[in-house]
């Protein structure tokens, strides 16, 4: 079902697709079958950089919406993001050019996703997270709500280069309420970090972290370990 007040500019629309009310699906986007596109949102926009951008965006114009994803209300998807069968991206989120997202990946509401990111399979972002660009986030991971990241700890000094990147945050790791998740760490597999921690160093496998700055705690006891492997 289309909603008549609904602008569709895309040829390639699944079978059993719902595209609601003032929703707009642009050109060279891809929606696969039993997508839903919720209301007011905008699926492969092109994003419009001016002199104050840092860094070259993406020129690719395809964008994936795979099987049985649903998008909800007032969600922004930029040209070049593709996104895993049996998703669900949460009233309000916007999502940059060159993101990469997997199966089954919930992103709630209000999450901010910048450019050159990648999400694994099984992973939760909850409500009002920012992940900054150039994070490579694995499968299974859980990011509770208010998380941020930076990539940059020279604030934007040097432009947007090489040396501009955020965290790496390997499978089944869970990020608590409010952390904040300093540039270029490294989050060992199975590995939790504590509401409101500051992670400004890298954190080893199946622990717990926690503090300004955090620091390990204990190893993650069996019956909080998420990953098959881990846990004391």
């Amino acid at each position: 079902m289309i909603a008549e007040t609904a602008r569709i500019y895309s040829k390639n629309i699944g079978e059993s697709v719902e595209i609601r009310d003032y929703a707009i699906v642009y050109d060279g986007a891809t929606l696969e079958n039993n997508v839903i596109i919720g209301e007011h949102s905008v699926i492969g926009r092109s994003a419009t950089p001016t002199s104050v951008m840092k860094k070259e965006l993406s020129k690719l114009k395809e964008t994936v919406i795979s099987n049985g994803t649903a998008i909800c209300s007032n969600v922004i998807i930029y040209a070049d993001v593709k996104i895993g069968a049996d998703s669900l991206i949460g009233d309000n989120s916007s999502i940059m050019p060159n993101v990469r997202i997997g199966q089954n990946v919930l992103i709630s509401r209000g999450v901010t996703i910048n450019t050159e990111v990648e999400i694994g399979d099984n992973s939760r972002i909850m409500d009002n997270s920012h992940i900054t660009g150039r994070v490579k986030i694995g499968k299974h991971v859980f990011i509770s709500v208010g998380v941020t990241m930076a990539n940059d700890n020279l604030f934007g000094k040097q432009g947007y280069d090489e040396q501009v990147f955020g965290a790496i945050i390997n499978d089944y790791v869970s990020i608590g309420v409010g952390a904040i998740i300093m540039p270029g760490v490294k989050i060992g597999e199975g590995s939790i970090v504590a509401a409101g921690s500051v992670v400004k160093k890298d954190v080893p496998e199946h622990v717990i972290v926690s503090g300004n700055p955090a620091k390990v705690i204990t190893k993650v006891p069996s019956h909080m370990s998420r990953s098959s492997n881990g846990g004391a």
